[in-house]
């Protein structure tokens, strides 16, 4: 399974495309809507309302800043060394990281300057107060770990970490702790592409070939890429439209990663760091733009999976290679066509990114060096109404008495009513 798409990578002898989207991807493995093609491999849900809702919450390690270490549990008198086994110190920190800690649970007292001082001990009680709370700490070792000049102790403690809980013999179940999801919505958005052909055009032989299945075709691509760039630009809406009716737009993949993840968003062309740089100029010991790239990404691999897609334009891949020139290493390779699609595997320090060139940010010089990280399994495609060709012929299409008002050709269209949801 690549990236979260289910089946083997390839379409298999005799199989037909289950639905448009799947067409898409069949028909147009490197064309224009990447992202599209890939979803209808994905998971999908088929929704009931136009607004869908979920939960999501991080599931990360319990650690923070450190405001400070006390002797007593009024706080009057600070911590000032000599601590041994056995005594009991107290840690002032804020409650929303108390409102994850229990007596019971191991923690590590750290100096971030130093990290000799470390020191571990076992909680023993939690007073939790309106903005910051106190820790009461048995200390588990002597505070003597970083004696050897220059010598620290927990009086220079400003951080700590959850490492772990400590529970007796027979013991009764501790205190539970429940963390509180954030609720995310999104809006379906309705996309329709017509195709308009006469009675005449209909009749008239080209050397082109058949122009009605010729038609049909270059309508599914455009409603393809349509719907690719709200996937990718589109912003959560809900208005009026023109008729009176509710008009929804849908929340895409890079304002979604704006607002939730806003960390991760940079420019090497705006970073202030980096300013009177050019990618290739030298620093310190490698380039300015291998050093940006670099950062950015062990940022990113933090959380998620070690293997991650880059949608791309051909100015992010020349930016590669040109870092690979400029003497720096770039593990670039081939990787195994997907669904026919091809994709480039990029091995990194942090992990494995796989690059697919988008045709849409390469035509486009405001967007031909820009790339987007994301992860496929963490995406799911929900709709109203799955992508649909509505023809002359169909009833959904055409009420009672349209024979009034027939024209002399035909109308159809493809229409749509989807949205994505997003894995924080």
């Amino acid at each position: 399974m690549f990236l979260g798409m289910r089946g083997t990578g390839d379409w298999v002898a005799d199989q037909r495309p289950l639905n448009w989207r799947e067409q898409i991807l069949y028909l147009y493995p490197n064309g224009q809507a990447p992202l599209t093609a890939i979803l209808s491999m994905l998971s999908s849900e088929k929704v009931d309302d136009p607004q869908f809702h979920w939960w999501t919450q991080e599931q990360s390690a319990v650690a923070g800043a450190v405001a400070g270490i006390y002797t007593l549990p009024d706080l009057t008198i600070a911590y000032v060394g000599g601590g041994v086994a056995g005594d009991v110190v107290y840690v002032q920190i804020t409650t929303v990281l108390a409102n994850r800690i229990r007596s019971g649970h191991q923690i590590l007292l750290r100096d971030a300057s130093d990290y000799r001082v470390d020191v571990v001990g076992k909680i023993t009680g939690v007073t939790r107060g309106t903005t910051n709370s106190v820790l009461a700490v048995k200390l588990l070792e002597d505070d003597n770990n970083a004696t050897a000049a220059p010598a620290h102790d927990l009086s220079d403690c400003d951080n700590f970490k959850i490492i772990g809980n400590i529970n007796p013999e027979g013991g009764e179940m501790p205190d539970a702790i429940a963390l509180n999801p954030v609720k995310v919505y999104n809006y379906t958005q309705i996309f329709r592409t017509p195709l308009s052909l006469t009675r005449t055009a209909l009749k008239t032989r080209l050397r082109t070939g058949d122009q009605y299945q010729k038609a049909k075709a270059e309508a599914l691509e455009m409603h393809s890429w349509e719907m690719e760039l709200a996937f990718l630009w589109g912003i959560r809406t809900e208005n009026i439209g023109d008729n009176g009716k509710p008009e929804r737009t849908t929340m895409g993949v890079i304002n979604f990663i704006r607002q939730y993840a806003a960390a991760n968003c940079d420019d090497f062309t705006l970073n202030a760091t980096y300013a009177g740089n050019d990618w290739t100029d030298a620093l310190g010991s490698s380039t300015a733009g291998q050093v940006w790239l670099d950062n950015l990404l062990e940022q990113v691999f933090r959380y998620g999976a070690e293997e991650k897609l880059c949608l791309c334009g051909s100015g992010f891949v020349l930016g590669l290679q040109s870092l690979a020139q400029a003497g720096g290493t770039m593990n670039l390779s081939p990787g195994a066509k997907t669904y026919g699609m091809q994709i480039r595997e990029w091995l990194t320090p942090f992990g494995t990114i796989y690059l697919k060139t988008h045709p849409l940010f390469s035509y486009d010089a405001t967007t031909r060096n820009m790339g987007i990280l994301l992860e496929p399994k963490e995406l799911e495609y929900k709709y109203i109404d799955d992508t649909s060709f509505y023809g002359e012929s169909s009833s959904k299409q055409h009420s009672s008495g349209y024979g009034q008002r027939r024209i002399d050709g035909l109308n159809e269209e493809y229409l749509t009513e989807c949205g994505l949801e997003f894995g924080l």
